[in-house]
């Protein structure tokens, strides 16, 4: 059995190379073509501005906007980040602007999501779902909200899908692991310049001005995560930090960023946490008064506080957990993310060395934990919506996790204890959930999971044609 085993681990250690190999040279294929789509922007006199190539009939066209509840835009980069069609980026934004034009008030949703490893922009074959179909299904759940919400003016909802090319290698489960490294890497590149232009423009279009009440949101999942960090790190303005003062709102661009099973190690994490720390901003209900709010009850939703950036990670994720730590040590990816700087003083949990933080995710390190999520008692109605207790002065939300095994659950402030505090008390909340929440490390847009970003956008007045946006302030 001994020399089995030994055998196996030097079969696997010697198929890093090959694998490596194999998943660092990828053809690049599309999945999406731009066609001119007339119907989609309400003719006359708004035909199609992004009408592609003349003649193009070719299936699967990079805007789809059958659905009543929502549109999607699909826009592909190649293996070393850049367009595989640039009108693709084009047709998007003429979509977004299509939409603010057409709908009342010009308040639209527009939530830009980046797929993750072992996925591609592919359909599924018939009776099947893969990564697009649950992002749809995502969509629709969002614009039914939307719809519930304001049932004769529904916002609009716009879905941008990022592709990429998150599956290499074919065959065997097994095998595909083996492409970690390449997949690794490229999700590296993706997250380059080409990336991080189309998302400020997809903000501009989307958000023109401060007192545009449009919403912006990001959702990055497993190597998209870490695609989604790399452009924001790179270059992706969350807001406008020209001004310094206390107190004083800032120009909010993205009103929420949302990394899923982020497989990404913790040092872009942690240097987003220390330029918070060093510049440090509170995200405010637009009625935020902090005069009358230093009276209010704790749950009162104008005077809470509210996440910039969500980072989840579920307790059941053992692919970022062990695989990634032990991907790192065999192949050190030293050059991805500059080291942050050193941590000083003593906190509420044990300080991680450098190291720790190249080979893991920030979800599995405790020490950068904001928020602890717990199980809570349902109310007894089924269809009743899960609030935080009225005198619980920690409780950030609280939602339902649906299903056989259904639950719920809230999201708590972690508090000091014997005169140690928490490392992170920024607008960056990051946080493990419970595997009925979402189940494994490849476990996106279930109804649990969409039912925990409802509850971090509808107190915000995403659904809301007429609510203002969240207003960002600096603090001194």
């Amino acid at each position: 059995m001994i020399a089995r085993r030994a055998v196996a681990a030097v079969l696997a250690v010697a198929a890093v190379p090959l694998a490596l190999m194999l998943s660092g040279c990828v053809r690049t294929e599309r999945y999406r073509y731009v066609q001119r789509q007339d119907p989609c922007f309400s003719p006359p006199p708004d035909a199609d501005p992004v009408p592609g190539a003349a003649g193009e009939k070719r299936p699967y066209p990079s805007v789809d906007c059958r659905s009543t509840r929502y549109k999607t835009g699909f826009i592909e980069f190649d293996q070393q980040g850049g367009h595989i069609d640039p009108d693709q980026a084009k047709k998007v934004l003429a979509l977004i602007a299509h939409e603010k034009a057409h709908v009342t008030g010009g308040k639209v949703i527009t939530l830009v999501y980046v797929h993750g490893w072992k996925n591609n922009g592919n359909l599924a074959p018939p009776g099947k779902v893969k990564d697009v179909e649950r992002f749809t299904t995502a969509l629709n759940e969002i614009g039914r909200r939307a719809k519930l919400a304001s049932p004769n003016n529904p916002v609009p909802i716009i879905g941008v899908y990022i592709g990429w090319k998150g599956k290499s290698l074919m065959g065997p489960g097994w095998f595909n692991w083996l492409s970690y490294w390449g997949r690794r890497n490229t999700a590296n590149r993706i997250g380059g310049q080409s990336l991080t232009k189309v998302l400020n423009d997809i903000i501009d279009t989307t958000t023109p001005n401060n007192a545009d009440k449009s919403r912006v949101l990001f959702v990055g999942h497993s190597f998209g995560a870490r695609v989604l960090e790399h452009a924001v790190e790179n270059g992706v303005k969350l807001y406008e930090p020209e001004v310094k003062e206390a107190a004083i709102p800032v120009r909010t661009r993205v009103d929420l960023v949302l990394y899923v099973n982020a497989a990404n190690d913790a040092r872009l994490s942690m240097g987003r946490l220390q330029k918070l720390q060093a510049e440090p901003i509170a995200v405010r209900h637009p009625d935020y008064d902090p005069v009358r709010c230093a009276k209010a009850p704790p749950q009162d939703p104008t005077c809470k506080a509210y996440p910039l950036i969500v980072a989840i990670t579920s307790r059941g994720d053992q692919a970022t957990k062990f695989l990634q730590p032990i991907a790192t040590r065999l192949n050190r990816d030293g050059n991805s993310a500059p080291n942050p700087q050193p941590i000083t003083g003593t906190f509420l949990d044990e300080t991680p060395s450098m190291g720790r933080l190249r080979r893991s995710a920030p979800g599995h390190l405790k020490f950068m934990h904001s928020h602890l999520v717990t199980e809570v008692d349902c109310p007894l109605e089924p269809g009743e919506r899960v609030t935080c207790a009225a005198n619980d002065p920690t409780c950030a939300f609280a939602f339902r996790s649906p299903g056989e095994d259904a639950a719920c659950f809230k999201a708590n402030v972690r508090v000091p204890a014997e005169a140690k505090r928490p490392y992170n008390e920024t607008a960056f909340w990051i946080m493990d959930v419970d595997t009925r929440i979402v189940k494994d490390h490849n476990d996106i847009w279930n109804l649990s999971m969409l039912n925990m970003l409802g509850e971090l956008m509808a107190p915000r007045g995403f659904f809301e044609p007429e609510k203002e946006r969240m207003r960002i302030q600096t603090v001194r």
